[in-house]
């Protein structure tokens, strides 16, 4: 183990996501002395970072505000040169992040652990062999090259930090030159030199020195005009760069970024939902089993743990009056990019702050994304269910709509809310002896509620429009008794 009292290393701390009570950050740490093994970071922070939410350490011990860390199987060691990341979620305190301070690094030699100081930054350039010439065939030691993979414009960088003949240090930049966020990227290209260590990405595969490197959580995004840059290690003397840059990624006009998530407007967002039609935009997610406020705008119960991860909250453009109040949406984010099957959940609420996306329960969040992500791109469209699928108020679709009882109805006061419809409700009328038809008032809460013809008695049929225009009739209501169990009436709209 080598040994120092003052171990040069550089620090870095970044907010990686953020919403409205917490947030996501990252501890960059590199290594720009000799080897260094077996070390801890100590720091002082008022956060409270528990042992499940931190990724890339373990808290050794807390004492007041002063953590100690110590790192885990993968970066044990750190090279010279060489970085490693911590990453971990923790609220806000008053509303505001706070940085940890104090940074000082440890060693430890049998039991005892060693602290020593650590420098905030370093300005000096931390390599200290000297660069050769440059590359046969080149001009310099950077190389750009434009790359359009998935009608993804981008410059790639290519910079040989060190060449030492038995080994080299190098990185690659990303350069987002469209107008679009890039999500979940994967960079290719053929380099013929062995790479052995790599930060800040993932040596997804290398087939005869075709890499395909590719993202990790904290860089998955590449927002426009964004630069990414990840860096490596290998095995000789650089003869000839990489080249045949290839970008592949999925775009996203919707940018996840906290700055944008308060707002009430949206041009190119129309407030009634399409079938078939694919909308983008930012997830982030809530404790659904706690809903702030309640049951939520839908008035749907709160279902079981089991289910949670079925329900979500949508933005204020489409929730539309409460007529998306119980859709059904199919919804896929960076997992799903990264090959999982997409989820279908249902809105129960709806997420005032916001005008794309949606708000998804965390067990939900949890299927589509990192929670450590905090705020993701997401594509999403509206489906209509098969009629085995089972909501997560334990119902098929094929038994049909549930018209559900609303506490403090009458005689004089007749309402009811509906749910398990396969799609978004337009209206609902009642139907009179006569056949003419009276429309329930449609209320904020996703209550439908008739206003005058009082007193009213007994059952009653309605007739319940979707927005796509299909009607079913259901028969036999009691929407003026609070006493009465909620009806599964077997009637549903057809799939589309």
């Amino acid at each position: 183990m080598q040994s120092s009292t003052n171990h040069p290393i550089r620090t870095k701390f970044t907010v990686e996501s953020e919403w409205d009570k917490g947030f996501t950050g990252r501890l960059e740490l590199t290594n720009t002395g000799v080897n260094l093994a077996d070390w801890t970071i100590e720091f002082v922070s008022k956060l409270e970072i528990s042992p499940e939410k931190i990724w890339g350490a373990e808290i050794v011990s807390r004492e007041g505000d002063r953590y100690i860390l110590k790192p885990v199987d993968y970066n044990q060691s750190l090279d010279a040169q060489e970085s490693t990341s911590i990453i971990f979620n923790a609220d806000k305190i008053q509303g505001k992040i706070l940085e940890p301070q104090e940074i000082r690094l440890g060693e430890v030699e049998s039991d005892a652990i060693e602290v020593m100081p650590v420098k905030d930054s370093i300005t000096e350039n931390p390599i200290t062999e000297d660069i050769p010439a440059a590359i046969p065939g080149d001009t310099g030691d950077t190389e750009t090259s434009t790359s359009a993979t998935n009608d993804l414009p981008v410059d790639v960088n290519f910079s040989l930090v060190s060449d030492w003949g038995s080994g080299f240090q190098g990185s690659i930049s990303i350069t987002n030159t469209s107008g679009s966020n890039i999500d979940s990227w994967d960079l290719e290209f053929d380099f013929p030199n062995q790479i052995n260590n790599i930060w800040d990405a993932a040596i997804e595969e290398n087939q005869n020195g075709n890499y395909v490197i590719s993202h990790n959580a904290w860089n998955r995004e590449i927002a426009a005009g964004e630069t990414r840059t990840f860096g490596f290690t290998g095995d000789g003397s650089v003869t000839t760069k990489p080249q045949n840059y290839e970008l592949d990624g999925f775009t996203f006009d919707s940018p996840s970024i906290h700055e944008s998530i308060y707002t009430t407007e949206n041009p190119d967002l129309q407030p009634e939902l399409a079938i078939n039609e694919e909308y983008q935009g930012r997830a982030t997610f809530f404790d659904a089993a706690n809903p702030a406020g309640g049951l939520g705008n839908s008035g749907f119960d709160i279902p079981t743990q089991d289910q949670l991860h079925k329900v979500v909250a949508i933005n204020n453009i489409q929730w539309n009056g409460s007529e998306a109040s119980g859709a059904f949406m199919e919804v896929s984010g960076p997992k799903q990019r990264d090959g999982a099957a997409p989820i279908i959940v249902q809105v129960t609420d709806r997420l005032v702050e916001r005008a794309d996306g949606m708000d998804m329960s965390a067990e939900a969040f949890e299927r589509v994304a990192d929670p450590t992500d905090g705020v993701v791109n997401i594509d999403y469209q509206l489906v209509g269910p098969p009629d085995d699928y089972v909501t997560a108020y334990g119902h098929r679709i094929g038994d049909g709509i549930v018209v559900e009882t609303i506490t403090g109805t009458s005689p004089y006061y007749a309402a009811t809310r509906l749910n398990n419809h396969r799609y978004p409700i337009e209206r609902v009328e009642l139907i009179e002896a006569d056949g003419d038809l009276v429309e329930l008032n449609r209320e904020s809460d996703n209550r439908f509620v008739m206003e005058g013809n009082y007193p009213l008695n007994g059952v009653q049929d309605l007739l319940v429009t979707d927005i796509f225009g299909q009607q079913v009739t259901l028969d036999n209501i009691d929407i003026t008794n609070a006493a009465a169990p909620d009806t599964i009436t077997g009637d549903q709209f057809a799939m589309l």
